[in-house]
């Protein structure tokens, strides 16, 4: 049978500042794919996949990673998690044992936690419906990790589903996927993102008071196409 790695370093720094209530209130008003036309970086992969389809959650990132078959730091980081913080946890490359299930959910639940963004494997999905925690996932597994103290940290960059994830980042996410945005781009990118929103639903106003209208007309769509057309027959 193989050895598991010696491995008992601990890492645990402070708690981020959490976004402010107007920041969070703004960002509420909006979905991932509304952002996603104003901004282009900071998305997962789409292989972090909503395990209770229709859930959406907004909050402040506290990280954890623990890349051994470890359960230790994802119970402790719940000491300190608050109403508000969304909680992701880098599960290195291991997508086959689970550190996140069963009372661990209901104990998340009970803090107040917004969800659990894993990049790695999940299990117990009922338990998770019926605590009312939103879970995103990259897979799930029956297979779980023991209680072992063989290390992990918190509140340190990590990387979840592809991204760059900071202590204080802020997260959005919904059945069309994750963003983080970070603290010091959010004013920003939520003006942005406003802007986008007001312009989409002034576009739906219009399209539905008169079904005649032609899209691509509407869009720009006709004008960028077919002036390259006579651009390049000339």
């Amino acid at each position: 049978m193989a050895m598991l790695p010696e491995r008992r370093i601990y890492v645990v720094n402070p708690m981020p500042e959490q976004m402010r209530a107007d920041q969070r209130a703004a960002l509420l008003d909006l979905d991932t794919g509304t952002v996603g036309h104003h901004l282009e970086a900071g998305f997962m992969d789409g292989g972090m996949i909503p395990r209770i389809p229709g859930s959406r959650i907004v909050g402040t990132a506290v990280t954890v990673r623990i890349t051994v078959p470890d359960s230790v730091m994802a119970h402790y980081a719940l000491k300190f998690t608050r109403p508000g913080d969304v909680l992701l946890i880098d599960r290195g490359q291991d997508q086959r044992t689970c550190n996140w299930g069963g009372a661990t959910i209901h104990a998340a639940a009970a803090t107040g936690l917004e969800g659990v963004i894993v990049d790695g494997a999940v299990n117990d999905m009922e338990d998770a419906r019926e605590a009312g925690l939103p879970i995103w996932a990259r897979s799930i597994s029956p297979v779980t990790t023991k209680y072992r103290g063989m290390g992990g940290e918190m509140n340190v960059p990590i990387s979840c589903g592809g991204v760059a994830v900071a202590p204080g980042d802020a997260i959005l996410a919904d059945d069309n996927g994750v963003v983080v945005i970070p603290r010091d781009q959010l004013d920003e990118a939520i003006e942005g993102s406003l802007k986008w929103l007001a312009a989409e639903r002034a576009f739906m106003e219009r399209f539905r008071a008169d079904p005649g209208l032609c899209y691509p007309d509407v869009t720009g769509a006709t004008e960028i196409v077919e002036a390259a057309l006579r651009a390049q027959s000339a």
